[in-house]
């Protein structure tokens, strides 16, 4: 592949959405960035995978500016990682649990966010996908600390797209419904269930399904697309 292919980097691909968004956008054409607290599940010339904890500031700095000297340039960011526990009603949610979540879903998506637009600044173009949830529209009991986490993504994406606006550089997000990962499975039957029976389009996302949501916003064609949230699955 040329040196003109675009670049798009990918947390969390070591499986679930990440791994699967990585496996589309490679298919395409892309050079995949990725990253993961565990080592690469993927084998392909055009993936370069880096082991990071995106809660951790300083390792996420180093990483991103790895990225700059590797490629020259980041065209496309999906902030995929995150973490999803078991339900938890929010009078049985103790601290650790809260925090982990927030951590993960929050400050990594920040951390990642910031170092990311700070290298598209430099070229004034860019295109920022955060993922969240179908969480933030069902306000399902039991998952308050996970939902409260996808809902501060979704602020965060509307006011960083607002301050890098004028820069060329877009940030939307994309909300998921059911997807068939493992931190679907970590919220418990109970939750699936009910979160099936409120969605408008009751069935499980295919990876293909949520790879069209990102290349949409991906496109050149939609650099007037900012701040947006496209909810898969369901009319919020």
């Amino acid at each position: 592949m040329g040196p003109q292919a675009p670049v798009m980097v990918i947390t969390g691909t070591s499986r679930g959405i990440g791994r699967g968004l990585a496996e589309q956008f490679l298919a395409r054409g892309y050079l995949v960035a990725g990253c993961a607290r565990g080592q690469s599940t993927i084998d392909d010339p055009l993936y370069h995978h880096t082991q990071v904890n995106v809660s951790d500031e300083s390792a996420v700095r180093r990483w991103v500016r790895a990225l700059r000297t590797k490629y020259g340039r980041i065209d496309v960011l999906v902030c995929n990682a995150g973490t999803a526990k078991a339900s938890s009603l929010v009078t049985m949610t103790d601290g650790a649990l809260l925090e982990d979540i927030v951590r993960s879903n929050v400050f990594g998506t920040f951390f990642v966010c910031r170092e990311v637009a700070r290298a598209m600044m430099v070229a004034r173009s860019g295109r920022i996908i955060n993922v969240s949830s179908m969480a933030v529209g069902l306000h399902e009991e039991g998952t308050a600390a996970y939902s409260a986490s996808k809902s501060a993504i979704v602020e965060l994406t509307k006011i960083l797209a607002k301050e890098i606006a004028p820069l060329g550089i877009t940030a939307n997000v994309v909300a998921p419904s059911m997807f068939a990962s493992d931190a679907f499975a970590a919220l418990g039957e109970g939750v699936q269930a009910r979160a099936r029976m409120k969605l408008t389009i009751p069935r499980t996302v295919t990876i293909e399904e949520i790879a069209n949501v990102v290349a949409f916003f991906a496109a050149p064609d939609s650099s007037v697309i900012t701040g947006q949230v496209i909810h898969m699955g369901l009319v919020v």
